[in-house]
Order: structure tokens, then sequence, then C-alpha cells
């Protein structure tokens, strides 16, 4: 087996492992992207419960009643923490797995380069061997043209 077809089937695999780890990526970007949401969501939630808060405070409302809304602005701040904390853990799992996707990548081009240098060299040396077929055959016919005209 020529050296260029063993490592077409090593391009192969690494192209399929490179393939694999952008998928992984892609599906990690999507959760980070769908967590961001959920995010900015919540504080936007927040930030109109506590307008809502604010409004009811102005009119007079029980302290009781502002006391249970600060409860509830309280719990949305800690949800909102815990959720950028898992946000900023998502991002280094993006970011980590992006490195991977490159590092695979990269090693799939470099075994390319070099498939296709194998390519070359294989094809030069065809290239020579069919050049050295045809002056053989042509030697041959010349000889015989010679012995041919010898013969007369």
């Amino acid at each position: 087996m020529k050296r260029s077809k063993r490592l077409e089937v090593i391009v192969d695999i690494k192209a399929k492992q490179e393939q694999k780890a952008l998928e992984t990526l892609g599906q990690s970007q999507r959760q980070h992207t769908q967590m961001k949401g959920q995010v900015d969501g919540l504080t936007v939630y927040r930030s109109d419960y506590v307008d809502k808060c604010n409004a009811f405070a102005r009119e007079g409302v029980p302290v009781s009643r502002l006391i249970e809304f600060r409860s509830f602005i309280d719990k949305l701040d800690i949800a909102i923490l815990g959720q950028e904390k898992l946000l900023r853990h998502m991002e280094q799992d993006v970011r980590q797995k992006r490195y991977m996707w490159e590092i695979m990548h990269r090693g799939t081009q470099s075994i390319q380069k070099v498939r296709e240098s194998a390519l070359k060299v294989e094809q030069k040396h065809e290239n020579k061997r069919e050049q050295s077929e045809q002056d053989e055959h042509a030697s041959r016919l010349g000889r015989k043209k010679l012995t041919g005209y010898a013969a007369n």
C-alpha cells in the first residue's frame, strides 16, 4: 500500500475526530447561549419586580408586604448569582472545547499536508518510471530499426 493511501486512512480518522469535537463545541455554545438568555431573563424580571415593588411602596403598602417583596428579590438575587456562576463555568467549558477542536483541526491539516507531500513524491516517481519506460521503448524501437536497416 502506498504511503499516501496509508496517510489517507489517518486523515479520515483525524477528520472524523475533528468533526466530533466541532459538534461537541457547537452543542456547548448552544447551551451557553441558552443559559445566557435565562440569566438575562431573570435579570430583567428582577428589575421589573423591583420597579413594581417601588411603585407599591409609593402607594403605601403594609410593611409585611414590603418584607415579602424584599425576600423575593433576595431569592432572585441568589438565583441570578447561581446562574451567573454556572454561566461562567459554561464559558470556560466552551473555551476548552474550542481549544481542543483547534488542536484537532491543526493536527488534521498537518497530516493532510504530509499526505499531499507524499502524493507529490509518488507522482514524481510515477512520472520518472513512465519516462524510463518510454525511453526504453523508444530505444528498443530505434535498435529494431537499426538492425532492420543493417539486414537490408
